[in-house]
Formats: structure tokens, C-alpha cells, sequence
């Protein structure tokens, strides 16, 4: 490409390389505008991910544009070719709007069955079309956008940033899956989890991040009476930087011969249940009861209230009880706050009465939750059966499930795996899916309390 430059106004040396630089910016944005015409999709998952991708890519444009006007000293030429092509992807993104239909579940299926074999099989055509990734490097993922899939030339790898290798692609054998089928993944797995939603999702985009973490209150005041009050010194409530790790998590799914082209939709099916059953509820032993199984859940985090009723028996609990516990959290922040019990432990709980004989539990109707003394009540499986309470062990959670933060990093990865002891000693293999989180349970002290049975005497 010629560039052509105007000397009249530059005076230097330095001036002509910031003009140079200046250039380098709007070909950056041409460049980046072109790799967007290049990923316009063909399909979606739900009428919903595809009014989030163009709300979401018209923001970039809209970016692109002022940094682009931003460039006081680039060319006409220049700023011209940027809005020409910003011109020329609106229209495109137009055109796919008005033909790309919502991905309905037995498509995601048979195209989820269809890349199971294929990735089985190592059919890297089949994969490329269905806009798989390979995934050659071991701790930071590979990017969809690592590769580019070329019918004659299969999977190309993008040239990677210095430093970052991207890895032998020649002898690799497990895949990313498509993104758009990740998203539907996921949202289905959400179906099987009663914390995925309630949680703060928080996207990373390296195995560890810091979070800033400090109780309500970071500003002291003083009042000054007079002229020339001497300041006492102070020690604003400052932050403390919290490390949420993400780890990976990996599942294996039994691989039979005889899952040929006919079953396809019969084995994305599976796929998708065993996987979203599972993870599901992964989840929520993670945000719950985990006791550093990598993470600790708000059952075992530190520094949590507890309120023991008087009788290490449960069936004794009665709704002071509850009440009590409640108020060992601040009004402030009781306003997000949840009840969370088995439902074992709700169906006793709906025969307690105040001290004016009005049930404490006000059931669901009217797309209202079911309350216990005001506050919604979520039902879990695992936590603790009424049967199974025994002395001194918990009951039920009150907790703000915002304050339980899921790092997800993106990318769901299949493999061929015949590394167990099962396939070893046995010949059963397995297809292998590998997801990467991190769960941390923040402010326990002022936001989680446990109410508990009594100790024996």
C-alpha cells in the first residue's frame, strides 16, 4: 500500500513519526473491520444471542468510528476507506438479519452428534465446517479466532502474537466447540442448576484475577467546627485484592462403535443432557457445600454467622429461629437475601407458625416465589435431608447469592480419550469434555449465616 504524507505542517522528525503512527491506527481499524465482515454468522442459537451480537457489534462500529475521527491528522482518503467499509459491513450484517433464523435444539443436536464423531474420528473437514477450533495449547486455550478452516489446506493457524505460540496443530486431537453451540450449552445447563442464575458471573480471561473486596463504609467523615481544626489522622476502609483461580473441570462420557451417522441427533441429545446434568450440579456443589474441592462453598467459607437453635434436635426449629438469623445480618444488606434449604427440611418448615398462628412459609402462586418470614426460599438437593440433621450440623443457608462470584472462562473442549483405567484394563472408551471456572465466596461475614441444631449437653 502507498502511503502518501503532507510535509507542510510537520516540523520534525518526531512529527513525522507521530503521523506515521497516526496512519497505523486507521489501518489497524481497517483491519479489524475486515476480520468482523469475515465472522458475520450464518446461524444462532436463540432469537436472543442474535439480538445480542448485533446490538453488541454495533457498539464496536461505533467505536471504531470515533477512534477513527479521532485521528486529526490521518488522510481524507483514509477516513473515507474506514467509513466505506463501515458501510459495506452495516449492509452485510442488514442482509444476515433478515435470513439468519434461530437454531432450533434438534439441529444443535445433530450438529453436536455430527462433531462428536467427527472429532472421533479426527475428520477435521467435518469439524472445520461445523466451526470447531482446535485447541493445541495446554494452559491458555487456543481462540476461535486462532485458526481459519480452508477446504483444500484444512485448519490455518492466524499468525499468533509474540511470545504466545500457538501450538503443534499437526499432532493435535481435541477441540473447542463451535461458540454458538457453547452459549445454548450453557443455557441449558443453567435449567439444571438452581445457582447459575442467582450468581455474579464475572468473564475471565486468564486463570487468575484480583478482585477489590471491602466491607460498606470505605469513607470516613469528620466534621470540621473550626477554622484551622487540626485533621486527626484516618484509615479509610482501603479495599483487600481477593484471588479468584479458575481450574478445569472434565467429564467422560462413554464412546460406543456403534455410534454411527444415523445417531447423530440421538447422541448430540446425550451429549448435551449428561454434560449440562452434571455441570449443573457442579455448580452448585461448588457455590454451596464445597469444602476446597478446589473452592469452598458458602456452607464451609470462613469467617460465616451461625445461629444454633435451642435443641440439637431439628424438629424443635420454630420461626424465631429464623428470624434471629436474619437479623445476624445488617438491614442493608438482608435486602438480596435468601433462604436456601432442601426440600425435605421446607416441608417441615411449612408447618411453623408465628406467635399469631400464621404460617411463617407463604407458597409460590402468581409468579411469586415461595418466602419464609419475607425472604424467597430456593430449594437444593444437596444440601442437608431433615432426615440426616443431626446435632450441631446445618439446617438451612441465609445468604446474598450475588456475593458468590463464578469466574467462567470460555471454551468447552471435546477429545478422544482412552487414557482411563477402564479402557486400560477393560477397552471402554470415553469422550472427554473439559470446561474451565472459579467460584469464591466474598463477604461471607457480613452476607452468609448457617443455622444450625444445638450441641448436645
Amino acid at each position: 500500500m502507498v502511503k502518501y504524507f503532507s510535509f507542510y505542517n510537520l516540523t520534525s522528525e518526531n512529527d513525522f513519526k507521530e503521523e506515521y503512527k497516526l496512519n497505523e491506527v486507521i489501518l489497524g481499524l481497517q483491519k479489524k473491520l475486515g476480520e468482523m465482515k469475515a465472522l458475520v454468522p450464518t446461524e444462532a442459537a436463540s432469537p436472543e444471542q442474535i439480538k445480542n451480537y448485533f446490538n453488541d457489534t454495533e457498539e464496536i462500529i461505533e467505536g471504531i468510528l470515533k477512534a477513527a475521527c479521532d485521528q486529526e491528522s490521518a488522510l481524507t482518503t483514509e477516513l473515507e476507506g474506514v467509513k466505506q467499509t463501515v458501510k459495506e459491513l452495516r449492509g452485510l450484517l442488514k442482509k444476515t438479519d433478515a435470513v439468519v433464523e434461530p437454531m432450533s435444539m434438534r439441529d444443535l443436536q445433530f450438529y453436536m452428534g455430527k462433531a462428536m464423531v467427527a472429532a472421533w474420528n479426527r475428520d477435521e473437514r467435518t469439524l472445520g465446517e461445523l466451526k470447531f477450533c482446535p485447541n493445541v495449547r495446554n494452559e491458555n486455550w487456543n481462540n476461535p479466532k486462532d485458526f481459519q478452516w480452508n477446504a483444500e489446506k484444512g485448519f490455518v493457524p492466524v499468525k499468533a502474537a509474540l511470545g504466545e505460540p500457538i501450538g503443534n496443530i499437526t499432532t493435535n486431537d481435541q477441540y473447542l466447540i463451535n461458540p454458538i453451540y457453547e452459549d445454548t450449552i450453557m443455557q441449558e445447563a443453567a435449567k439444571k442448576s438452581v445457582m447459575m442464575n442467582l450468581v455474579t458471573n464475572r468473564p475471565m480471561r486468564s486463570a487468575s484475577i484480583f478482585i477489590p473486596e471491602r466491607e460498606r463504609g470505605g469513607v470516613e467523615l469528620k466534621w470540621l467546627t473550626s477554622y484551622g481544626q487540626k485533621i486527626e489522622a484516618t484509615k479509610p476502609n482501603v479495599p483487600t485484592r481477593t484471588e479468584l483461580k479458575a481450574y478445569t473441570l472434565a467429564g467422560f462420557i462413554p464412546w460406543f462403535d456403534e455410534f454411527e451417522e444415523d445417531v447423530y441427533v440421538d447422541l448430540g441429545k446425550m451429549f448435551i443432557e449428561d454434560m449440562t446434568e452434571a455441570y449443573g450440579q457442579e455448580f452448585d456443589r461448588q457455590c454451596l457445600i464445597a469444602n476446597n474441592a478446589p473452592f469452598t462453598g458458602a456452607l464451609n467459607a470462613a469467617k460465616i454467622k451461625n445461629h444454633a437453635i435451642s435443641s440439637p434436635d431439628v424438629s424443635k426449629l420454630s420461626w424465631t429461629d429464623f428470624r434471629d438469623a436474619e437479623l445476624k445480618i445488617a438491614k442493608e444488606e438482608r435486602g438480596e437475601c435468601k433462604w436456601f434449604m432442601n426440600e425435605t427440611v421446607l416441608n417441615h418448615v411449612v408447618n411453623i407458625k408465628d406467635d399469631n398462628g400464621n404460617p411463617i412459609w407463604r407458597k409460590s402462586g402468581d409468579n411469586m416465589p415461595s418466602k419464609i418470614d419475607g425472604y424467597e426460599v430456593v430449594e437444593s438437593s444437596i444440601l442437608p435431608q431433615f432426615a440426616d440433621i443431626e446435632a450441631d450440623s446445618p439446617i438451612a443457608l441465609f445468604m446474598n447469592p450475588k456475593k458468590i462470584l463464578h469466574g467462567n472462562r470460555k471454551g468447552i473442549e471435546i477429545k478422544r480419550f482412552d487414557e482411563t483405567t477402564e479402557s486400560l484394563e477393560y477397552g471402554e472408551l470415553f469422550l472427554r469434555f473439559r470446561k474451565r471456572d472459579g467460584f469464591l465466596v466474598t463477604r461471607a461475614n457480613a452476607n452468609v449465616v448457617a443455622l444450625k441444631t444445638g450441641k448436645t449437653s
